[in-house]
This record gives C-alpha cells, sequence and structure tokens, in this order.
C-alpha cells in the first residue's frame, strides 16, 4: 500500500520538475518515507544515521535544527531505534547534545566539523559536544568521501582534536581517569 503511495508522489514529482531522478526535498514525501523507515531500525535496533547541520548547499539550516526531531523521537514505536545525529549537528551544536543526554537511544557524530572547520572551530565542537552529551554517545568519523587524503586528515585531525579536548577535561576535573 505505502510504496504505491510513495510511487505515485515520487510520479509527481517527477513530472512537476521534469529531472529523472529529481531531488527529494518534498516535506510531505520525506516525512512518510522517515516514518515508514525507522520501523526497520527500530524492530531489529539497527542504527539509522539522520544528516542534521551543515553540508549540502541546497540545505535550508535554519530547518537542520535537531530540535526539530522531538517528534520522532517521542515517537514510542521508535523508541528502541538508535538514532545518529551526523556532522555534530553543527551550527547546533549544543541543541544535539541536549538531545542525546536526554533520550536514551540518540547518538552525536562529529563527522565533517573535522576536518572542515578550523583547528579552532573543532576544538569548540567537540568541546560543546561533552558538555552535556555523555561522552560515550559521541561518535567519530572522517565522513571523507571523493578525496582519499580526507580519510587521512579526518583521522589525524580527528584523534589531535578529541586528545586535547579530553586531556582539558581531564585537566579540569570533568573527566576522572581510575
Amino acid at each position: 500500500m505505502w510504496v504505491k503511495k510513495v510511487e505515485f508522489q515520487f510520479n509527481q514529482i517527477q513530472q512537476t520538475t521534469g529531472e529523472k531522478i529529481p531531488r527529494l526535498n518534498h516535506k510531505s514525501l520525506i516525512y512518510f518515507l522517515v516514518m515508514e523507515t525507522l520501523e526497520v531500525p527500530a524492530k531489529h535496533k539497527i542504527p539509522i544515521e539522520l544528516h542534521t547541520g551543515f553540508a549540502d548547499p541546497d540545505l535550508d539550516l535554519r530547518e537542520a535544527n535537531p530540535l526539530n526531531l522531538r517528534f520522532l523521537l517521542e515517537d514510542n514505536r521508535f523508541k528502541k531505534a538508535p538514532i545518529v545525529l551526523s556532522h555534530a549537528s553543527y551550527r547546533y551544536t549544543r541543541e544535539a547534545g541536549s538531545l542525546a543526554s536526554v533520550y536514551a537511544n540518540v547518538y552525536i557524530d562529529f563527522g565533517l566539523a573535522i576536518p572542515s572547520l578550523s583547528t579552532g572551530g573543532m576544538l569548540s565542537v567537540v568541546q560543546q559536544l561533552i558538555e552535556l552529551a555523555p561522552i560515550s554517545k559521541v561518535m567519530y568519523s572522517s565522513d571523507a568521501h571523493f578525496i582519499p587524503d580526507l580519510y587521512y586528515l579526518g583521522a589525524f585531525r580527528g584523534r589531535k582534536v578529541l586528545g586535547q579536548v579530553l586531556d582539558n577535561a581531564i585537566n579540569n576535573g570533568d573527566l576522572i581517569i581510575k
């Protein structure tokens, strides 16, 4: 049933835009697909990554705030689905940290913030994430694509930044090593 509905909506979008493979940016279709898709990871406890924060040039950053996902995070059908917010939800890093502290199934990946931001920006983002989010819910990825050097650069800068932030947390007494 839902496949027919998606096919109908996709065909309408295709006819409207004239593109063979149009970019899916129609809210009602995306909402429907996300809600249907989340049932599978919830059933099998498989993580699903949601693109939040910066990245694509056609993204309206005002709508990328992860707080907009609260309706989904509070839906009982999806409480068992681990949800990973990607790109540190940058410019909404603190909001993402808050969600990870409140919802047991929310995690944050700080890929793309490293190595895309300046050194100060990378340090600030990782620091903001561990201000509120449990450290066990903060994840690294290189988010490297197209350029092989980004894998190395992401790993190198990621380790350096994370090490510096954790050292500062230990020195400030925020983390205690036993």
